[in-house]
């Protein structure tokens, strides 16, 4: 199911005919969308405080479909040690749309400035009472290695 969310979501992004280039194929609209926008600032801020703010006490982070992180204070930790092993860390986002209780966002990081490219990252925010409770991402297997 999750893999069909996600197949969609890349074929509505395509079909709005937008083009990375011009990082104006969306608005931040509402609340949901608004968040996302302030934790890609924290990203790139190196702000792990400010990036788990909206995220629930028990947020559950699934990789490819495997629980990978629990909760707020597991989430901010692995955030300031992926600051601190990435200080060039960026990301930018590429399409944002929302539906619902969620958001899907594809971003484009980059670890370091060497790599002009950056790397794809898609990612299903699920929203309950205006925290994020659930994250599904999907990216590059080897991303991080």
């Amino acid at each position: 199911m999750k893999n069909v969310l996600i197949v969609f979501s890349l074929s509505l992004f395509l079909s709005l005919g937008c083009h990375a280039q011009s990082k104006k194929c969306f608005k931040v609209q509402g609340a949901q969308m608004t968040i996302i926008k302030e934790m890609i600032d924290a990203v790139n801020e190196k702000d792990a405080e400010k990036y788990v703010k909206e995220f629930s006490d028990n947020i559950a982070i699934y990789v490819h479909n495997d629980l990978k992180l629990e909760g707020r204070e597991a989430l901010k930790a692995n955030r300031s040690n992926h600051f601190k092993n990435h200080p060039e860390v960026r990301s930018e986002i590429q399409y944002l749309v929302e539906i619902d209780n969620k958001v899907i966002m594809h971003d484009k990081v980059w670890l370091e400035e060497s790599n002009h490219e950056g790397r794809d990252i898609v990612e299903v925010f699920t929203f309950e009472k205006g925290k994020i409770v659930r994250v599904d991402v999907t990216q590059p297997q080897d991303l991080f290695k």
